[in-house]
């Protein structure tokens, strides 16, 4: 008789530790989760779908390193760009890989520039048809550019935001630019074996 009762104890004391650990749990995920909801809710309205990826990107463009920030976005960013954006960027990257010369875009595509600012601006937001037109700004010591130095075009379809160009104010836009035949690549890197 002894042995039961101590076994319901135990039983007990597992049971209300679980329903403890999953109470914890619960309330973890609900501050989780309101604070996801919020941050989703800024990224629904076409303004902060794009604030959201300049304020990730910019950063990464400041870094000293060899890999360009726009792979870095085609890498770990791939969905908020169409396919054939994403794509046709992969493809330029890989034939720039493969050779020792200059053969593909020589700036970022994102920021119209090869030297990025520390911060960019999201101005002018316009709907044209299914797509928007969001102008972005560079910041230097504070001042917002005279003009938009890029124009991102995206839209959104069954809820998900992307981008599909970027126009450049001096005309032309990156569709246009990587939708070109490549330069022939006349000094390929070596393969190292």
């Amino acid at each position: 008789m002894r042995q039961f009762w101590k076994s319901e104890d135990s039983a007990v004391r597992i049971t209300i530790t679980t329903a403890s650990c999953w109470l914890v749990l619960l309330i973890m995920t609900c501050s989780a989760g309101s604070q996801t909801a919020s941050s989703q809710a800024i990224a629904k309205t076409p303004r902060g779908f794009v604030t959201d990826f300049y304020k990730w990107y910019t950063p990464k463009t400041l870094r000293e390193n060899a890999t360009a920030a726009w792979n870095l976005a085609i890498k770990y960013k791939s969905s908020i760009f169409s396919r054939e954006l994403a794509q046709l960027l992969r493809e330029d990257s890989a034939a720039q890989a493969k050779c020792n010369e200059l053969i593909g875009l020589d700036f970022d595509p994102f920021l119209a520039t090869q030297d990025s600012a520390e911060h960019y601006q999201v101005g002018a937001v316009i709907r044209r048809s299914n797509a928007y037109r969001a102008e972005i700004y560079r910041l230097d010591g504070g001042k917002r550019s005279k003009k938009p130095d890029v124009i991102a075009e995206f839209m959104q379809k069954d809820g998900h935001w992307f981008f599909i160009n970027f126009h450049y104010p001096d005309g032309g836009d990156l569709l246009t630019m990587l939708r070109e035949p490549a330069t022939p690549c006349t000094v390929p890197r070596s393969i190292k074996k």
